[in-house]
């Protein structure tokens, strides 16, 4: 299978050059090795990454050793296949054959066989098939992310690795994970060239599930706009990245209780964005496409 891979280095940093490995056989032996950094930043397509790969490992080899795990993005594609095949073929046979003999007594025989002409058409067929796939788009948004930080730790600072990521509202954010630990979950801006990373130590860093991020919502609503309105009650909010339509408002931080909306315009915002939304929530606390605008 073929595969884009772009990695994010911070400035300064050591990493490189990478060996690839795949998750088909435990990261065991790599599919593409000495992958400079430059390249990596730039996007370097591989085509030799084995058939089935979900995670792809980009791991350093030079005087750093950190390595990430990069979930892959499946991209399906259309395929139209069409096979026409025509065959005719005609044979034409005529022989005739005279003979005559002359003995003492005389005779003469003439046999003469008739013409005959065969003529065989195999018919003509077509057959076409059309397969219709839907385009899977890369992650994007707001995800939980687990930084796990591996044995022997950051160099000068045992027992702990580093880890940096790009916080929800574009901000890098350096983390201290210490390697006795379940890990450390935060989260994280996933988009294309941004990824968390170890920046110094070694360890695994997992994309989860998109955050459950704080905001405010209005305890009143509105028949049109609700930008007026005022921010005051607490709130979580489901999906990935600002807040979006389709997104989820709940009352406590464990999704438990969804907002009760009555179906007309609530005052909507996260607490790590600038911007704040008008739109329809209904009573399971979902945020409606219509009429869903940014506020001034």
């Amino acid at each position: 299978m073929i595969a884009l891979i772009t990695l994010s280095i911070p400035t300064g940093g050591d990493a490189g050059p990478f060996n690839l490995y795949s998750n088909i056989d435990g990261y065991v032996a790599p599919f593409a090795t000495n992958i400079s950094a430059t390249v990596l930043q730039a996007g370097y397509t591989s085509n030799v990454v084995p058939n089935g790969t979900t995670i792809i490992r980009v791991k350093s080899i030079g005087w750093c050793t950190n390595y990430i795990d990069i979930t892959v993005n499946l991209v399906t594609t259309t395929t139209t296949s069409s096979s026409t095949s025509t065959s005719t073929s005609t044979s034409t046979s005529t022989s005739t054959s005279t003979s005559t003999s002359t003995s003492t007594s005389t005779s003469t025989s003439t046999s003469t066989s008739t013409s005959s002409t065969s003529t065989s058409t195999t018919s003509t067929s077509s057959s076409t098939t059309t397969t219709t796939t839907t385009e899977v788009p890369p992650l994007t948004g707001c995800y939980t992310v687990n930084f796990d930080a591996l044995s022997p730790g950051c160099s000068g600072y045992p027992g702990h690795c580093v880890g940096q990521y790009t916080a929800c509202d574009g901000t890098d954010q350096f983390i201290s994970v210490p390697i006795a630990g379940p890990g450390t979950q935060v989260c994280a801006l996933i988009d294309l060239g941004i990824e968390p990373i170890f920046t110094c130590g070694a360890g695994v860093v997992t994309i989860l599930t998109p955050c459950v991020q704080e905001g405010r919502i209005s305890s009143t609503s509105n028949s049109s706009d609700a930008c007026s309105l005022s921010l005051t009650l607490p709130c979580w909010i489901t999906g990935t990245g600002d807040v979006n339509a389709s997104d989820v408002v709940y009352t406590d931080a464990a999704m438990t209780t969804p907002f009760v909306g009555d179906g007309r315009y609530y005052h909507i915002k996260i607490l790590s964005y600038s911007t704040s939304y008008s739109g329809k929530v209904n009573s399971l606390g979902v945020i409606q496409s219509t009429g869903y605008t940014l506020c001034p």
